[in-house]
């Protein structure tokens, strides 16, 4: 028999809205209560009905309005099929997607893209983006006008928003330096340091984790130049062969950003004459091939599926929820890949 809501507020001798209340996690039902209902309603194998549900949603339809940097990005492909996964899940409970995509981190286009968002009448926002003051205090306008602001695989420190997902780039530094100081067997390190844009705090957490391990493990290394390829394979080429050619002695090469590795794989390979060690970060089809081609020598992912799906699960919580409620941050694993992964 198909047990319902009038089922459970008669055995736990409450009002069917104080059960509701309870199964949807209102605020307004004691902690006690809600645990009494929770508990009696799954030992009677209560199940809610998912067509009710989505069709009370329908009539408050809410859409999450997101930014991605992902125009000639192959990086963010994986985070959109994650984005896809989770729009398909959550759609029938009254959940739409609006999805603009730009080119790099222009701060302007950035900008003009969170009013577009606002425009569409997104309720709810997931931003990737830069380190920047407008930026900053745009996030922070909108968190004051009552919007959820998630931040998606780049915190912006300063901005208010509800929650981050995305991954802890200063440990997956970190782990790039301990890989490293296992395989170069204690010879001096003459590092080339390849970064997309200083401005990306990303970017620079995995710089600063990487040279903090580096210390603390006593590592013998130097810092022989640190380039700017803007996530863009022919800068990323140019800046790399420029390094190379001016400093000859380098060594090692710990590249901090996914975007531009196809120019930096060029530009190693036009230079194959020297022996590098090369750390790589984020996979996409290139890293792989790099990889497998042992141009790249290992490869500190990130989960990017997993980071678009985690979006739209924490925004449909924040809409859900009461006002204020806590969501906390996802973060995403550092995975160590070398060739055989790929092979």
């Amino acid at each position: 028999m198909t047990v319902t809501l009038k089922d459970l507020a008669k055995a736990c001798g409450v009002s069917v809205g104080t059960v509701s209340r309870a199964l949807n996690d209102k605020s307004e039902v004691s902690a006690e209560t809600s645990g009494k209902i929770k508990q009696l309603a799954q030992s009677l194998g209560y199940v809610p009905n998912r067509a009710g549900r989505a069709l009370s949603a329908q009539k408050n339809l809410s859409c999450i309005g997101i930014l991605l940097p992902s125009v000639n990005s192959p990086f963010f492909d994986d985070i959109k099929k994650g984005i896809e996964e989770a729009h398909h899940e959550f759609k029938d409970l009254g959940l739409d997607v609006a999805l603009v995509e730009e080119e790099g981190w222009d701060v302007e286009q950035h900008l003009a893209a969170i009013d577009r968002l606002l425009k569409r009448g997104c309720k709810a926002f997931a931003l990737c983006t830069v380190v920047d003051d407008r930026l900053r205090n745009r996030i922070n306008e909108l968190s004051d006008e009552g919007y959820p602001v998630l931040l998606l695989n780049n915190s912006i420190p300063g901005a208010r928003h509800v929650c981050f997902v995305g991954p802890d780039y200063r440990k997956s530094g970190q782990i790039a330096a301990g890989m490293l100081d296992k395989c170069s067997q204690g010879r001096k390190l003459k590092l080339l340091i390849v970064m997309g844009l200083k401005v990306h705090n990303g970017h620079k957490l995995r710089v600063e984790g990487f040279l903090e391990e580096l210390k603390a493990r006593h590592c013998d290394f130097e810092v022989v130049s640190t380039v700017e390829g803007h996530d863009n394979d022919i800068i990323t080429q140019q800046a790399t062969m420029q390094a190379f050619a001016e400093h000859p002695e380098i060594n090692t090469v710990y590249m901090a950003t996914g975007s531009g590795v196809s120019g930096l794989g060029a530009a190693i390979i036009a230079n194959r004459d020297r022996q590098r060690f090369v750390i790589a970060c984020d996979e996409i089809y290139t890293t792989r091939e790099l990889v497998r081609g042992d141009i790249i020598d290992f490869v500190v992912c990130q989960e990017p599926r997993v980071q678009g799906y985690q979006t739209i699960k924490k925004l449909h919580e924040c809409l859900v929820k009461p006002r204020g409620s806590h969501i906390s941050d996802y973060i995403v694993d550092s995975l160590i890949k070398i060739r055989p992964h790929f092979e």
